[in-house]
């Protein structure tokens, strides 16, 4: 089927799934059929059916759970996908690069492409006989037909009503032009824009960093010296400060006098801080000291030792970190903020751990570039999957005397039955008990107004918000 033909059909199901609606049930039919387009097409552009997949999924969760995390990892998802159906090698930075670029500029692009090569081609072709006459039977005949449609409609009754009973009151500008946009993108999906050139200069970036000739180490001895004499005493005193830090901070968390809530904020925080800059400093030393020969002289074991030790060190800082922030969660509950200081500190740890490996294995910058890329979008998608609103509503609800409720209210509007319920059984604020009412009321009202397109898990479950 022709790739015209294709993104007119695919638009008229984007407006009709899309069009004046909320993301719900559409995302999983539409991914659906970016699925079956690309997998239908030939040549090179068939992307893992992991990434597939992936993307699908990330269209259950927005059905599960339609937060603007869920529908933001989805799109994401999207992007990668597209990309990896143009190139399954490139490095995944790269990857969301090309499905960012086709989605929405490779028809402009593969259009000056063509206008280009049609100047530099002297012999430029002229339209052909054949496609003009079907242009211009094509037109005649629609006008023909409207003006035949409104005789035949006056002259006889029956063909008049079942005209009046045709309705276009769909089709409008802005109906239009949001059906243009969907063909625009399908159109860039099927067609996209040729990227040889990226791809290539990504293929062509290893992981490994490239040995050197023992004459080349030998020519930069001295340069190798000053270098590792700098690194190492750099990375003493690093180690010495951070080990003082070290102890005066488990003095300060294992002490046993009472901490004000406001100290303990803030302790997290300034430790959070800390282990950013830390973190940072850590990898730029690493990628510095470790970018070219000086991974291959004979003589930096003592280096090498000092930039392990520095990363225990950090680890360890990780670890204390993590108990003051989870000791916090414990006191006061979970927020979108303590959960964030558990991702960072997880992230950390995976850049801290791609850093030694790369030490120890001689890998290159660009190893470090993808590894963390790919760890941050395997981490999104895990992270879709979990209904944060709910959950952070239930630890709190349940595991606290006196939960925050004005945050909880202010969370979105996923929790309304959680909250509806707490306040049904419990003795709650009458001015809070109404706020609550009034978001349940206000969610069962959205629910209830949702069309087939946007029907989430919540019209399957809850019979009573229809």
């Amino acid at each position: 089927m022709n790739v015209h033909i294709k993104s007119i059909l695919s638009a008229l199901a984007f407006s009709l799934l899309f069009y004046s609606k909320s993301f719900g049930l559409n995302l999983f039919l539409i991914s659906i059929l970016v699925v079956v387009l690309i997998s239908t097409l030939k040549g090179t552009r068939s992307a893992s059916w992991v990434y597939a997949l992936t993307y699908v999924l990330t269209s259950v969760f927005v059905f599960i759970n339609p937060t603007g995390f869920t529908i933001f990892v989805h799109f994401m998802a999207l992007m990668v996908y597209v990309g990896k159906s143009i190139s399954g090698k490139t490095s995944l930075y790269l990857t969301w690069l090309l499905g960012f670029i086709n989605l929405f500029i490779a028809s402009v692009a593969n259009f000056i492409q063509k206008q280009n090569a049609v100047e530099k081609d002297a012999t430029k072709k002229e339209t052909s006989p054949k496609l003009l006459n079907r242009l211009k039977g094509g037109f005649f005949a629609v006008v023909l037909l409207i003006l035949f449609t409104a005789l035949y409609k006056n002259a006889n009754p029956v063909f008049g009503n079942l005209i009046d009973q045709i309705s276009f009151d769909f089709i409008s500008i802005p109906w239009v032009f949001f059906t243009c946009i969907g063909y625009v993108l399908f159109l860039n999906i099927l067609r996209p824009l040729d990227a040889q050139e990226l791809v290539a200069t990504d293929l062509s970036q290893k992981n490994e960093l490239e040995t050197p000739t023992e004459i080349e180490v030998i020519g930069q001895k001295k340069q190798l010296e000053d270098e590792h004499t700098l690194g190492s005493i750099i990375l003493i005193a690093l180690n010495f400060l951070l080990i003082f830090f070290l102890v005066t901070d488990g003095i300060y968390i294992f002490q046993k006098t009472d901490i004000s809530n406001a100290e303990y904020s803030a302790s997290v925080h300034q430790g959070v801080y800390a282990l950013m800059f830390s973190i940072v400093l850590a990898i730029i030393l690493i990628l510095y000291f470790f970018r070219g020969n000086l991974n291959f002289y004979k003589n930096n074991q003592q280096i090498k030792t000092l930039t392990y030790i520095w990363i225990s060190l950090n680890i360890i800082l990780i670890v204390f970190t993590s108990f003051k922030n989870f000791t916090y969660v414990e006191a006061l509950g979970l927020t979108y903020k303590r959960i964030g200081v558990f991702v960072y500190l997880l992230l950390t740890l995976t850049g801290l751990i791609t850093a030694y490996i790369k030490v120890t294995e001689i890998k290159s910058f660009i190893y470090l570039v993808r590894t963390n890329i790919a760890t941050v979008f395997t981490f999104l998608i895990v992270s879709a999957a979990i209904p944060w609103d709910r959950a952070i509503t239930h630890y709190n609800l349940n595991t606290l005397e006196k939960p925050d409720m004005h945050y909880l209210i202010d969370l979105g509007d996923t929790n309304s039955i959680q909250l509806y319920q707490y306040a049904k059984e419990k003795n709650v604020n009458y001015d809070l008990k109404i706020s609550i009412q009034d978001k349940y009321k206000a969610y069962k009202t959205l629910q209830s107004e949702k069309t087939w397109q946007e029907y989430t898990l919540v019209q399957l479950v809850q019979n009573d918000l229809k």
